[in-house]
């Protein structure tokens, strides 16, 4: 009855070490990928939000990140995207609001994810400085975790137009 009884305490204490452990053990590895990159674009509306398209929004790119803007320029590499940004949220942005509205990720890999963002905007200007209506649009991001953290690879930003407008599917 002794040996029986010590190896009962013997495996509840296992259990117990491992129930203990276990969180640890899953954080240290992966927290869930469709969760940071939904932080992620959070992080995104934050940054867009403060009018700081410096080191906030900076720390979400990839050093070799390509960029689509909203007019269809293009441009490489995080220090451009991240000037450019700056630029433009001293002038015709700088009074805008960027709600993200919806978030869909979908792994391609463990370390890589599509993620669709759909947005809303209010208080940006056209070139000119003639106050713009509000919009909706969509990003869509292909991601890669970089060590710890997920980080915007590629971006592709549009507006929506009006179903009265659509001419395509």
């Amino acid at each position: 009855m002794n040996k029986f009884t010590d190896a009962v305490k013997c495996v509840v204490a296992l259990t117990l070490f491992a129930i203990v452990l276990s969180p640890v053990a899953g954080h240290a590895q992966d927290a869930d990928p469709a969760s940071e990159n939904r932080a992620l674009a959070k992080a995104f509306e934050s940054a867009w939000n403060a009018h700081d398209m410096g080191e906030p929004f900076r720390k979400l790119l990839t050093e070799d990140v390509d960029w689509v803007d909203v007019i269809g320029g293009h441009g490489s590499g995080r220090e451009k995207i991240v000037q450019n940004h700056i630029r433009l949220h001293e002038g015709n942005f700088k009074d805008s609001v960027l709600t993200v509205t919806s978030i869909n990720v979908a792994l391609i890999k463990p370390d890589i994810a599509v993620v669709h963002a759909d947005w809303t905007m209010r208080g940006d200007r056209d070139i000119d400085g003639t106050p713009r209506g509000p919009r909706e649009g969509l990003l869509t991001w292909v991601t890669v975790k970089d060590g710890d953290t997920w980080k915007i690879r590629a971006s592709h930003n549009t507006n929506k137009n009006h179903p009265a407008d659509r001419t395509g599917a």
